[in-house]
């Protein structure tokens, strides 16, 4: 078997030496991680807004990370599904971390039959701001003389950190049927970037995961076939 495969190996080199290879690109579907026919009616519930312990920045303490987060979600599906996303009344979430919400199975039955969802939607969402500021070396030609110096520059930025734990609940039985981790670190060369500009770059970079969940998408793959 294995003199079998060096053959194929060294046809192949063979063919390659009096052929040209040529690149492609594919366009691949990729199926939705939730198992869904793509019309069930999707109900948005309260987040839980993560703390672990930790003394948010005043800056990110400002941001309504539960609207925020809600409203583009909302808007993400609408736009780029045929989900009919459904309201949910006031409610109190059964815990504030991921094993309580998945124990409480009695609790997504009886908000899926208040809503007349199919699947309901919940997690835990981090979200979080760092400004930074200090000095480093920098190589500095005078224009004068032409001379290389170095010298002290001050240097600021901001950080923006957005973790989330999307987790899915069947509305009848009350199940979790899928959870998802996604994390995204945006930093910019700016002290005091607005807040809410950052949260919506960390959103913008996680929304192809995001949507992934509900509805295919496409990836890029490269294929190489032989020309004469």
């Amino acid at each position: 078997m294995k003199r079998f495969a060096t053959i194929l190996a060294l046809l192949a080199i063979a063919v390659s030496a009096f052929a040209g290879v040529m690149e492609v690109k594919l366009k691949l579907p990729v199926k939705p991680k939730l198992k869904i026919t793509g019309d069930e009616r999707i109900a948005i519930a309260p987040f839980i807004i993560a703390s672990k312990g930790e003394k948010k920045s005043d800056r990110a303490a400002k941001v309504d990370v539960q609207s925020e987060f809600n409203r583009y979600l909302r808007k993400q599906l609408n736009k780029s599904t045929k989900l009919k996303i459904v309201d949910v009344p006031q409610t109190r979430l059964p815990g504030t971390d991921m094993k309580s919400l998945e124990g409480a199975r009695d609790y997504w039955k009886d908000l899926g039959a208040r809503t007349g969802a199919d699947f309901i939607v919940t997690g835990i969402v981090d979200f979080d701001i760092n400004d930074k500021s200090g000095y480093r070396t920098e190589e500095y030609t005078s224009p004068a003389d032409g001379r290389t110096f170095y010298r002290q520059v001050l240097v600021e930025s901001t950080g923006f950190v957005f973790d989330i734990d999307l987790a899915v609940f069947n509305a009848d039985t009350g199940e979790m049927v899928l959870e998802e981790n996604f994390r995204d670190f945006k930093e910019f060369d700016q002290r005091n970037y607005d807040e809410i500009l950052g949260l919506f770059e960390n959103l913008r970079a996680l929304e192809t995961q995001l949507v992934g969940i509900f509805v295919s998408q496409e990836t890029s793959a490269a294929r190489y076939m032989f020309t004469e």
